[in-house]
């Protein structure tokens, strides 16, 4: 890929958005004066098509006089990993600091040996954040992947969907070997996502089980092993 071609991109995907909002902050800005006028992407000779986390497609805009593009568009294009850390709104490209910070395998992209995936495909935690994907809980639901000690992390944000009005309460837990590894807080409609990381090296078979009345309520997001 061209040089010149690597830092326009690198300009312009600045302040660009993962899946369609206009800007990603730690505090959210309102902007005026934005202009979607048809801007076209074209990275040496071809041009791409930009799309979210579910194909849909997402306009590039101006404002102010910059380019902003939706970055996940961008990032595929130069064929690198995009991770969206909703809690710490930080947007991952590819490795960061030599480490890698996209899952090896999605959990969604796995087979469960016990009960089968139920995913959100528009989760939302009750603190107004989305995220790409979730897996589903239920009163004792319970996902078990054989993992062949292939990984050393478990990633993923733990919360309570939005506009969850349960007066119950719930917990979550990871379960490897047999051996009970994590226990989240007692979690209800007030409770704060969770990011985890959770280390897993060593291990074979791994569980992740919703407990509690609320369990239905609860989601764990843009989860996945990594190497």
């Amino acid at each position: 890929m061209k040089k010149r071609t690597k830092s326009i991109i690198a300009g312009l995907v600045v302040g660009a958005t993962l899946a369609g909002t206009s800007l990603i902050a730690a505090n959210t800005i309102t902007l005026y004066n934005v202009v979607a006028n048809g801007v076209k992407i074209v990275i040496d000779g071809q041009k791409i098509t930009p799309t979210d986390a579910n194909g849909n497609a997402v306009e590039p805009i101006i404002y102010n006089g910059t380019t902003y593009l939706p970055v996940r568009a961008v990032a595929n294009a130069f064929g690198k990993a995009v991770y969206w850390d909703g809690p710490t709104y930080t947007v991952y490209l590819g490795d960061m600091d030599g480490k890698l910070e996209y899952p090896t395998v999605e959990l969604r992209d796995l087979e469960s040996i016990a009960d089968e995936h139920s995913i959100d495909t528009e989760p939302e935690d009750n603190y107004g954040t989305r995220y790409t994907y979730a897996l589903k809980g239920h009163p004792n639901q319970t996902y078990e992947y054989l993992v062949n000690m292939k990984y050393s992390k478990l990633k993923g944000v733990l919360y309570v969907n939005a506009d969850t009005s349960s007066i119950y309460t719930s917990t979550f837990e990871i379960i490897a070997d047999g051996r009970r590894i994590y226990t989240s807080p007692v979690l209800d409609k007030t409770s704060r996502p969770i990011p985890l990381d959770i280390n897993i090296t060593g291990y074979n078979d791994i569980k992740i089980v919703f407990k509690g009345d609320m369990s239905r309520h609860l989601r764990f997001s843009d989860a996945g092993f990594y190497q």
